[in-house]
């Protein structure tokens, strides 16, 4: 490019032409609007999306979902949440596991009172009430409560008067967003009627648990929908997904629906001519088995 220009610039012919050129203030004014707005679409392009988008933070996502679900259990009479008990920071690996401490204390306690709610952010604080003796039974809680959760939960019972607490503390390490994932699709499969081992693989395959996402066009999200963000795209999936099912669409045609990168100009009814489509049809299908094996069922 250097010795064309040199060459070029010898020429007498071409610096005529410039110089004809560097007169006409016409040229000029087409010349640097043309380069203003070529700089101005490549400015957009790099910034603008950069400055718009807003990595999703997913711990306080499922801090909300957490605080959501021990409220549902207030609302269904399980529990009482105390009016002191901040679920700003609800901790998921404690909100979790509470259906299961509630099972475990209506097993070992025969009359049991509702169990109130005072504490759940790093440690959860789950009172029980009206019990003048509780030694023994709260060893057998504890026990229990031990072998459900393993020994990554750390579990005490302390008494004053009728009044016990037990405290829950979780020592390990943080769940992942594919754990964290799975009680609102469980909670989403239960509502909509679906398999949710089918939902998390589906999840896992059109995403792999990205909130980020994007896909095509608008697509973008957990399950690349145009619609919804964060966790509301599990249900509306979920509810997407089971209504297929119903009206007798088969399994493999209804996750087809759902593959975020189809071939442009491409008939969704004819994802079987597509390899990559077909492979990550059968990748779904076959990760349903196990997620059922690991226990979501």
């Amino acid at each position: 490019m250097v010795f064309l220009a040199i060459y070029l610039g010898r020429s007498p012919k071409v610096r005529g032409w410039l110089k004809v050129l560097s007169r006409n203030r016409r040229i000029w004014r087409t010349l640097i609007a043309t380069v203003l707005i070529l700089a101005t679409i490549t400015l957009t392009y790099v910034f603008l999306p950069a400055a718009n988008r807003e990595d999703t933070d997913e711990r306080k996502l499922f801090e909300r979902y957490a605080a959501e679900a021990v409220l549902k259990l207030d609302t269904l009479q399980k529990i009482a949440v105390d009016s002191s008990c901040d679920l700003t920071h609800a901790e998921p690996e404690l909100a979790y596991v509470l259906p299961l401490v509630i099972a475990a204390y209506n097993e070992i306690v025969e009359k049991p009172t509702l169990p109130i709610i005072t504490r759940l952010d790093d440690t959860l604080h789950f009172t029980m009430n009206g019990y003048k003796q509780f030694k023994n039974r709260g060893i057998r809680l504890n026990k229990l409560l031990q072998k459900k959760l393993g020994n990554r939960y750390t579990t005490k019972i302390t008494s004053e008067e009728t009044t016990h607490t037990l405290e829950i503390t979780y020592n390990g390490n943080p769940w992942d967003t594919e754990q964290l994932t799975a009680l609102p699709v469980m909670e989403a499969s239960r509502i909509y009627k679906l398999d949710p081992a089918l939902l998390m693989s589906l999840i896992r395959h059109v995403s792999n648990f990205n909130f980020d996402f994007r896909g095509q066009k608008d697509a973008h999200g957990i399950l690349a929908l145009e619609e919804g963000e964060g966790l509301e795209q599990i249900f509306i999936g979920a509810d997407r997904l089971s209504k297929q099912l119903r009206v007798g669409i088969s399994q493999e045609n209804a996750i087809a629906t759902f593959y975020p990168e189809p071939e442009i100009g491409a008939k969704p009814e004819n994802w079987h001519k597509s390899p990559l489509t077909k492979s990550w049809v059968d990748q779904v299908l076959s990760d349903i088995q196990f997620y059922r094996a690991n226990g979501l069922k």
